[in-house]
């Protein structure tokens, strides 16, 4: 890896971090989500500063140490699809049960709003 591609990568992965962060303190991204990206920034320092770790891992796995790099990118962005699939989900229950609970007090307050003489008839009295 020349100087000018570490460079390069070191200034990616201090964006990163730096975009992240910031996206934090404006709350337009919530802690739990930004741990995947602090993470990815932190990795990407990590080889930008010590290539050696990337090649390590090339060699020991018998690979291209671009096939290398593509190989931890896919992994990551597998754990990103995992996570907010799991979000998702958890979102997607969420939003049922409001979508039941608000069915249910209306239905209640529809209830309330008749006079009593209806609500008499209706129950039979």
């Amino acid at each position: 890896m020349t100087l000018v591609q570490r460079i390069l990568i070191l200034v990616l992965s201090l964006g990163i971090l730096t975009f992240t962060i910031e996206l934090i303190r404006r709350r337009r991204l919530r802690e739990e989500y930004a741990l995947l990206w602090i993470l990815t920034g932190a990795v990407i320092l990590v080889f930008a500063m010590f290539p050696r770790i990337l090649y390590f891992l090339s060699e020991l796995y018998g690979l291209h140490h671009l096939t290398t790099i593509l190989f931890i990118t896919f992994l990551f962005l597998l754990t990103i699809i995992l996570h907010y699939s799991t979000v998702i989900s958890r979102i997607t229950e969420r939003e049922t049960e409001l979508a039941q609970r608000l069915a249910i007090l209306e239905w209640k307050i529809q209830e309330l709003a008749k006079p009593n003489h209806e609500r008499r008839a209706e129950n039979g009295s």
